[in-house]
């Protein structure tokens, strides 16, 4: 595991404050001199270049941006780039960054273990990047303290980090589960399963996923909340849920959602004449309409742009609100639910 916030020996890393106290400056214009933006005379922008070697100031790659004067990079640190989300993210994350001047430089996690995560960012840190944007729930928090420490840092896709209530983050808000329930009782279900996959696996799924829960159970609504792997053949799951008397299964994500209509076909089970299904993300492809599912879209390009405001206001030591943005999608109805089949049981089974 990466060294915890107290145990690297050696001085802690300078910040932009003491480059501004050497060179002389205002804190503001050793800001825009290490962007290589307008505004500074070539005289302090010497002052800040030689401050910035002096203190071995991260990123070092910075010093010589004061000569080339590069463009900005961002860096992203996605969790996968396989994964539709993550690539849906990337792209927007990419345009919005782009509108503020900023080239993007990503890598992925693909689910390391924490001490690839940590070499990674820091990778990050040493290089060009003026903020570093982390879209992979699973680092470590003494990983994320680590870097934070050193350079702009917000999370996205995530509901922060209690081990770091310092750290901005960007979310779609968890409350918003309650669309698909409401779309689900309008259509008359009252017995409603759960998809999802471990708090460990997926801790952003999880958040919403928990909300589902106990708004299902005390409404009475609950068939059960069943517990998945990634690439699980449904099959089981889904004869055990419609035996029990489910009429109704949100999945934690499109996929899933999908995996288990292709179960229920194997079954023999209608959908939606015998059981409705619905995902959740509404990430293309899964939200074209030959696929005819329903979901929630998660506002990936609101996230994209609210992430790279808040770290855009963070390279530029703008006042940053501590805490997060929660943000809300949209509903998409498609053919994968409909009314409750006559004669279904109410209530939990």
């Amino acid at each position: 595991m990466p060294p915890g916030p107290d145990s690297q020996p050696g001085r802690r890393p300078s910040t932009i404050r003491d480059v501004a106290a050497l060179a002389g400056v205002s804190k503001s214009t050793a800001s825009r001199a290490v962007l290589g933006q307008g505004g500074v005379s070539p005289e302090n922008l010497e002052k800040v270049r030689r401050a910035i070697e002096q203190l071995d100031f991260v990123p070092n790659q910075i010093a010589r941006n004061l000569t080339t004067r590069s463009s900005a990079i961002l860096g992203l640190y996605l969790r996968h780039t396989h994964s539709p989300f993550y690539a849906s993210l990337a792209g927007a994350f990419e345009e919005s960054a782009g509108v503020k001047g900023y080239e993007v430089m990503s890598l992925a996690s693909g689910d390391k273990p924490d001490e690839a995560n940590y070499r990674s960012l820091m990778l990050m840190a040493d290089m060009r990047t003026a903020g570093i944007v982390v879209a992979a729930p699973t680092v470590d928090p003494r990983t994320i303290r680590q870097v934070a420490s050193r350079v702009p840092l917000v999370l996205v896709g995530q509901m922060g980090q209690p081990a770091n209530p310092g750290v901005p983050y960007v979310a779609p808000d968890p409350r918003e589960g309650q669309t698909l329930i409401d779309h689900v009782v309008g259509l008359g279900h009252r017995s409603i399963a759960l998809l999802a996959f471990s708090p460990e696996q997926s801790p952003t799924q999880w958040a919403r996923i928990a909300w589902m829960q106990d708004e299902l159970e005390r409404h009475g609504l609950l068939n059960r909340l069943e517990m998945i792997t990634p690439d699980e053949d449904l099959t089981k799951v889904v004869d055990t849920l419609h035996r029990a008397g489910a009429t109704a299964i949100l999945g934690n994500n499109d996929w899933t959602a999908l995996d288990a209509i292709a179960a229920a076909a194997r079954l023999g089970i209608a959908v939606p004449g015998d059981l409705s299904i619905a995902g959740h993300d509404g990430i293309p492809p899964f939200d074209h309409e030959v696929f005819g599912l329903t979901t929630y879209r998660v506002p990936v390009n609101g996230m994209a742009e609210a992430a790279v405001r808040l770290v855009d206001e963070l390279v530029r030591d703008s006042h940053v609100e501590t805490g997060g943005i929660l943000l809300r999608g949209e509903l998409v109805v498609g053919r994968t639910t409909g009314s409750a089949p006559t004669g279904s049981q109410s209530g939990s089974a």
